[in-house]
């Protein structure tokens, strides 16, 4: 479903959310949150580590990554 979709920058992550409905079931912060894991599993490539992710996204305190 979501293998043709390109997400090229933070406004079209939030249009792909948007789309999805994900404001219906999530707060902004969480959606915050997950705009950030997003931008770093795309700028890096994601190979299944999470440490991968703490690296590369936004200041967070340790266990808000997990």
């Amino acid at each position: 479903m979501f293998q043709n979709t390109i997400i090229s920058d933070e406004l079209s992550i939030h249009k792909f959310f948007k789309q999805l409905n994900f404001d219906l079931y999530l707060t902004n912060p969480q959606l915050k949150h997950l705009k950030s894991i997003m931008n770093a599993m795309i700028s890096k490539g994601f190979n299944g580590k999470v440490s991968d992710i703490a690296e590369l996204a936004s200041t967070r305190h340790r266990t808000s990554i997990t």
